[in-house]
């Protein structure tokens, strides 16, 4: 009975470490950013004093933190908001559209409203091209 008892707490002590050396592998590492949201189209948009820009799964910086605001990626295209407006940018951080708008609607149909600081409204291709009202 007493070699009974001492196996069972073996199993239990070699149970309870198993699941604690688990329990720190499933740990996350932290992140270098105030912020991460999760991922969309492969990319997560992150904040890092006080600016947002994105990284890849591997962690890798596709676009430096520098916007005061970010959305994510639809269909290869985030909206933007820099110091002077709204603007467009790709996966890989290339601008399509200036970041001087008051408004970028979401796209539909291939097409987003646009409103400059004017108030003037037209509408935009997933390129940044003008196609009108």
């Amino acid at each position: 009975m007493k070699h009974l008892k001492k196996s069972f707490y073996l199993l239990f002590l070699f149970i309870l470490i198993s699941n604690l050396s688990l329990a720190q592998k499933d740990k996350k590492t932290p992140s270098k950013y105030d912020i991460q949201g999760p991922y969309c189209s492969g990319l997560a948009k992150v904040k890092s004093k006080g600016k947002w820009g994105y990284i890849n799964k591997a962690g890798n910086e596709v676009v430096k933190p520098k916007y005061i605001q970010v959305e994510n990626f639809d269909g290869g295209i985030a909206r933007v908001r820099g110091q002077k407006g709204w603007g467009l940018i790709d996966t890989t951080g290339t601008v399509i559209l200036m970041t001087e708008f008051n408004y970028i609607s979401e796209f539909v149909d291939g097409k987003a409203t646009v409103r400059m600081i004017s108030g003037e409204e037209t509408q935009v291709n997933r390129k940044g091209q003008k196609i009108g009202k």
